[in-house]
């Protein structure tokens, strides 16, 4: 029987993925740039920047991936997780001004001097292959996302998941079938109505959704890097795990972190019951783990704290005073 909360899929890989939006991306660039040329429409030019501007992130991306799965050493006791941090921070602020600021300054110039817009039907035929290009790119990012919860919802995994690179290209390819959209609809519209100025809101419309994108994609690591704690979902979970375990009578203390993609950092305090030995304390312990990493399976850390709680001690204290 499959548990509830896996899929019979297997889960596909992060590098995939990043690699996947990648040659998107390339694909973007060099098509859309040539037909920007060729028609002059500032559509096709924000979506090659918008291209461009992938290409760059997905690669950091797949460089901070790469290098987060080296293992730790000597200088770095929890190995190199949140070093993708760092690249998804510096894929962030290039999207902010390599797309958006660009896209929404050519926008903004033929909106305010329109340009005139030749054999503007490759650009509907480009638009439209990027567009199933880009879904298809979004669909694996959704399906990475989706694997590891079922019974949670797309939005709140989104929220609450520590798979920050799968979260950032699923930002990026859904950014990237939006502004097809949208772009499709900027040449329509001036198909219909002869004015170009349709382009240049289209190229406008691109570059300001792919700075508010860029802003969510910062803001999300931010907190990751701060050392954001799991939900309260989770957080129930480890200590209804916990408690499975026999013996144990008390959570008296529970923290976490991130310390990478996926990577779950996880410190519980237990008190358990009187009159065990230093062996069976032991066992304990790594039942304790066991449970929790059967119910949360990318806790990557779990150190177990045997303590005795404040009012004991205090009862113990005063009977010796006594």
């Amino acid at each position: 029987m499959i548990p509830p909360n896996q899929s019979n899929r297997p889960l596909i890989k992060d590098t995939k993925v990043v690699g996947t939006s990648f040659v998107v991306s390339i694909s973007d660039v060099l098509i859309n740039a040539v037909v920007a040329a060729v028609t002059g429409s500032v559509v096709m030019l924000s979506q090659a920047l918008q291209g461009f501007s992938d290409l760059v992130t997905t690669g950091l991306l797949y460089r901070g991936v790469k290098v987060s799965k080296r293992k730790r050493d000597e200088k770095h006791h929890f190995g190199y997780g949140r070093e993708l941090f760092f690249w998804v921070i510096i894929a962030g602020v290039f999207m902010f001004f390599g797309t958006g600021m660009l896209s929404v300054y050519f926008g903004l110039q033929q909106i305010l001097n329109p340009q005139p817009l030749d054999d503007i039907s490759i650009a509907i035929v480009v638009l439209i292959i990027s567009l199933v290009a880009n879904s298809y790119a979004f669909s694996l990012s959704v399906r990475r996302l989706k694997h590891s919860s079922a019974k949670t919802s797309l939005i709140q995994h989104i929220r609450s998941s520590s798979m920050i690179e799968t979260k950032s290209t699923f930002l990026i390819d859904f950014l990237g079938t939006l502004a097809a959209i949208i772009g499709l609809i900027a040449i329509s519209s001036f198909i219909l109505t002869g004015n170009s100025q349709f382009d240049g809101l289209g190229g406008l419309t691109i570059g300001l959704l792919m700075m508010i994108g860029s802003i969510m994609i910062i803001t999300d690591v931010k907190g990751l890097i701060v050392g954001r704690a799991v939900s309260r979902e989770v957080a129930q979970k480890i200590n209804v795990a916990a408690l499975s375990v026999q013996h144990v009578e008390r959570i008296l203390d529970l923290r976490t972190t991130y310390i990478g993609s996926a990577r779950l950092l996880i410190i519980i305090e237990v008190h358990l019951d009187d009159h065990l030995t230093t062996n069976e304390i032991e066992l304990i312990s790594d039942e304790i783990k066991s449970a929790i990493k059967l119910d949360v399976p990318h806790a990557h850390i779990i150190q177990v704290e045997i303590e005795t709680p404040d009012e004991e001690l205090n009862l113990a204290g005063n009977r010796e005073k006594l």
